[in-house]
């Protein structure tokens, strides 16, 4: 038996075991939404492609194993991304377990506050933003609550999977499309991501969408800032200067659209 370490910032432990000749991948303290995910709700989504689920022991998952990775660009490319993720948040499959709850607390911005050093200006920006974000998590539809780049890959036959299902949980599809973006993003960007995703749910606006999208990706800034300080990851310095960098700018450029 050979183990790759694959863990990254998630906290269960992830690796690529070989077992009897066969790849798969074992989560080690898998979380209990995920492994529901994987018994009972991965089943009934109907036009989502996720990893077949091989074998439960105890809080361990193995479950097939993706082999090609995508950057972001090959995954923004893939005609059936946004056709899988509408399927999912139109899905009527109703959870029988407790899932994620998504949510953008007061206490949360706070804390990456402390951490950011950002200008007056710049934190009364994020605070009324995150007084606009209620909509997006009272909304019900499901939805994966990670979709970045690295949890998807390929098959060897050329299927787009969704992996990493720890998060799944109900709000908005804003929360999925998030990732999808590039860095912060530009306007354009957004619109871009927007009009390609209505073509496949017309529950929503282009306006409104494009609103709860940059919601969305505040609140991104907010977790991660929240989960490297949290864990000690050692690239947090890198992230954190980024943002400090960048956010300013990026709040200006998508206020209008606020």
């Amino acid at each position: 038996m050979s183990t790759q370490d694959l863990s990254k910032m998630g906290a269960a432990r992830v690796s690529i075991e070989t077992v009897g000749g066969i790849n798969c991948v074992r989560k080690e303290g898998a979380s209990e939404v995920e492994m529901h995910f994987y018994q009972s709700a991965a089943p009934n989504l109907v036009g989502v492609n996720t990893p077949e689920l091989l074998k439960v022991d105890g809080s361990h998952l193995y479950i097939e194993y993706i082999p090609n990775r995508i950057s972001l660009m090959d995954l923004r490319a893939k005609s059936d991304l946004f056709s899988q993720l509408a399927a999912l948040h139109c899905s009527e499959y109703t959870p029988t377990f407790a899932v994620k709850k998504h949510e953008w607390t007061a206490f949360a911005t706070e804390e990456a506050f402390k951490v950011l050093n950002l200008s007056g200006a710049v934190e009364s920006s994020i605070k009324r933003i995150q007084s606009l974000s209620a909509g997006i998590f009272e909304c019900k539809d499901l939805i994966s609550g990670d979709t970045n780049e690295g949890n998807w890959g390929t098959r060897d036959n050329g299927d787009l999977v969704l992996f990493d299902w720890e998060r799944f949980g109900q709000g908005s599809p804003a929360i999925d499309l998030a990732p999808l973006v590039s860095g912060l993003g530009s306007i354009a960007e957004y619109r871009e991501i927007v009009t390609q995703y209505v073509k496949h749910n017309s529950a929503f606006s282009e306006t409104e969408l494009l609103k709860d999208l940059i919601i969305a990706k505040c609140r991104i800034v907010i977790e991660v800032v929240n989960i490297l300080t949290s864990r000690d990851n050692p690239e947090q310095e890198k992230y954190i200067n980024w943002y400090r960098a960048n956010i300013s700018k990026w709040l200006a450029s998508v206020e209008d659209a606020l």
